[in-house]
């Protein structure tokens, strides 16, 4: 079963649209790689019943070496059957993706990715071959700085719209989406309108994006279409468990997916 699928798939089951992002901060979190593992195995056992998906970013493991790579593909092994995503925004000459892909999807064994755009088509193939794992192209992030070169126009039109016309030729295998912020929900529903691509949609919760604007915009009636991530909010969150749940519901009425 390929990513989208099983994403789908878990998405009815549990009734969610919501994505957790397992990203430890040692300022945070005592005790190293092996403190940053136990706070997110925690994490994981309060919020799995309200998630879809849980989304590592790259960068918050490598800060601990050796030891948080491994702290990583344990977590990743000790949460069952829910997909990981791997928030790495990889980006470079082909037969470099070709040696970050094998390290993404098979030595981390990584069910979906983020990947960089700027160097184009070749590049991005050496993931997108991968026919069941996600990809996910950066079409129009959540930081401010989104607009400095991502609204820049190119034949008429802003240059996220160039990235997600782009990902729609690159998704012959039925395996490509996009991240679109959420917090620009006149982006998301742009991009909407031009694509059917399912979307991961950053920014909620310390970002202080939009949740019901964005899902709105996003949501087209398929379960993977409007993946919502929220990262600090529900990771430092008193209750995980209870911040996760408030959440799932607030995208569920925003998306008119019953509880």
């Amino acid at each position: 079963m390929s990513y989208f699928e099983r994403l789908r798939v878990l998405s009815r089951e549990r009734r969610t649209l919501l994505c957790v992002g397992l990203d430890p901060d040692p300022d945070r979190i005592e005790g190293g790689a092996a403190g940053a593992l136990r706070h997110c195995l925690e994490v994981v056992r309060q919020t799995e019943e309200h998630v879809c998906c849980f989304k590592p970013n790259s960068a918050f493991w490598e800060q601990y070496g050796p030891d948080g790579w491994s702290a990583l593909m344990e977590l990743r092994d000790e949460a069952g059957g829910t997909p990981f995503l791997f928030d790495a925004k990889r980006g470079d000459m082909d037969n470099t993706m070709r040696a970050y892909g094998r390290a993404v999807f098979q030595t981390l064994g990584m069910d979906a990715a983020t990947v960089n755009p700027y160097l184009g088509s070749d590049s991005l193939a050496e993931f997108t071959k991968y026919e069941d794992r996600g990809v996910y192209v950066l079409c129009r992030t959540s930081n401010p700085g989104a607009a400095d070169l991502q609204h820049l126009e190119s034949g008429g039109e802003p240059l996220y719209r160039h990235v997600a016309e782009l990902a729609e030729r690159l998704n012959d295998k039925g395996n490509v989406g996009l991240v679109v912020g959420a917090t620009a929900p006149a982006a998301v529903a742009d991009v909407r309108r031009i694509t059917n691509l399912p979307f991961l949609l950053p920014g909620v919760g310390a970002q202080g994006g939009d949740v019901e604007a964005a899902v709105r915009a996003a949501w087209n009636g398929d379960p993977a279409s409007c993946l919502v991530a929220a990262s600090r909010s529900v990771l430092f969150a008193a209750s995980p468990a209870r911040e996760a749940a408030a959440l799932k519901a607030q995208i569920n009425v925003a998306a008119g997916v019953r509880a």
